[in-house]
């Protein structure tokens, strides 16, 4: 009778996981993203989650410093500018409930509110595309924080001013290759009327996208943007030319520095290469991220096993590859050298162990092992996580000018990568590109 009694339990437990397992997938079909144009937007995108705490605007201007060939930093100015214009006067207000970024590739503003400001909320929100309201005296004092802000992060940062040196090397004479913050020089000398133009030329809501995220209806979202005013909202360029980005010639630049202040010898290395053709931009961002996974990890192919725990070459490491725009891949490599271990050994070792994966690719095994964690990992999101996974996952495309795809696009993407696609992928690694390496010492 007992046997009896744990067979039927073992099935109601096989039955309730396979309900629970079928539950997970029809729920991960179901998760909503809202995405359609809306006057004056160039889109607007809502992600609604039930559980979250306030209302979240994101206010997103596909233009950041690379955009422009204005003084070196202005945009990050014009930023500062914007958002005080819009949301002067009440420090406690801007310091919890508002801030601003700008990249190479976006500039953008961020609101939390609730349901029963919206309309207030997002109205404050765009008006940081009105003209500039400061006046000469608070621009200069403006410029006075900023300069501070640049002296907190060089002084934060030992390896700052290399990292400027590869950015230059890399990028040539792209915009890329310029400060976000700029340098104390120039930015003692902005002009507020050339920072009213430039806001002018870059903060146009209909090349905008307004990310929504929280516990909101589409149909109460639409309602809220149907009662918004506009004060001269500009239609979008036409044409626009924009600068380029970075150097298309083939260059190598290798170079030692010494460096003050610096805890450990640093190897640093970067190449840029043009990017190959892909079926989406899911796909293409799962192709890299499975790349980029085997490449860091202890198993055959990867870096980890060679450099850290077989032959003691270096002792940390960090590795990543960022799709740069929609043209270019970036391979970045930083170490330590281990104990008694040469900056150049650990270069040779490096170079040695990238080149034979790139050339020969990965093994089945690898492939299978890395695509089964990272299946793992998206599906292991809880159901109530994932509107906040979709809400980074946007933000992120949307601050770095990647095209949109959502957490569920991406699920469904693993499952299309196949282990060629992968190696295809790194071979174009292999190509020849802008190459920069610092053997980085310690001064003693």
């Amino acid at each position: 009778m007992k046997k009896f009694f744990y067979i039927f339990l073992l099935l109601g437990a096989v039955f309730t996981l396979c309900l629970l397992m079928d539950k997970k997938i029809s729920l991960i079909t179901t998760t909503k993203i809202y995405q359609h144009k809306s006057a004056p937007f160039e889109k607007v995108v809502l992600v609604p989650s039930p559980d979250a705490e306030g209302v979240f605007l994101y206010l997103v201007f596909p233009s950041g410093e690379a955009s422009h060939t204005f003084d070196e930093g202005l945009a990050h100015y014009v930023e500062h500018l914007a958002w005080l214009s819009a949301f002067g006067g009440d420090q406690d207000e801007r310091a919890l409930h508002s801030n601003a970024w700008t990249n190479h590739f976006s500039t953008g503003y961020w609101r939390k509110t609730s349901k029963e400001d919206l309309h207030h909320a997002m109205q404050t929100l765009i008006s940081v595309a009105n003209p500039l309201k400061v006046d000469a005296d608070f621009a200069l004092e403006e410029r006075k924080i900023v300069l501070r802000e640049h002296d907190f992060r060089v002084t934060e940062r030992p390896l700052y001013n290399v990292f400027r040196d590869m950015d230059r090397a890399l990028y040539g004479d792209g915009t890329l290759a310029r400060s976000v913050i700029g340098q104390p020089p120039v930015i003692a000398s902005y002009a507020l009327d050339a920072a009213a133009t430039l806001h002018k030329e870059t903060h146009i809501l209909a090349e905008a996208t307004l990310l929504v995220y929280g516990n909101i209806s589409q149909a109460r979202l639409d309602a809220v943007l149907s009662s918004l005013s506009f004060e001269g909202a500009s239609a979008p360029k036409v044409n626009p030319v924009l600068p380029k980005m970075v150097s298309k010639d083939v260059m190598q630049d290798r170079a030692a520095v010494t460096v003050s202040r610096l805890n450990d010898d640093t190897f640093l290395y970067r190449k840029l290469v043009r990017l190959g053709p892909c079926d989406s931009p899911a796909h293409c961002a799962t192709v890299v991220r499975l790349a980029e996974n085997a490449l860091e990890s202890a198993l055959p192919g990867g870096l980890a096993g060679p450099l850290r725990f077989d032959q003691f070459v270096a002792r940390s490491f960090s590795f990543d590859i960022q799709v740069i725009g929609t043209d270019y891949v970036e391979v970045y490599f930083s170490a330590h050298p281990d104990n008694g271990v040469s900056l150049k050994t650990l270069e040779t070792a490096f170079h040695a162990t990238l080149q034979n994966t790139l050339k020969n690719g990965l093994h089945q095994g690898t492939f299978d092992r890395v695509k089964s964690r990272l299946q793992d990992q998206l599906n292991n999101v809880l159901e109530r996580d994932r509107p906040n996974d979709n809400r980074g996952l946007l933000l992120d495309q949307l601050m770095f000018a990647k095209p949109i795809f959502s957490l569920e696009d991406q699920i469904n993407a693993v499952e299309g990568v196949r282990l060629k696609d992968v190696n295809s992928f790194l071979k174009t690694l292999l190509g020849e590109g802008r190459d920069v390496t610092r053997l980085v010492t310690v001064e003693r």
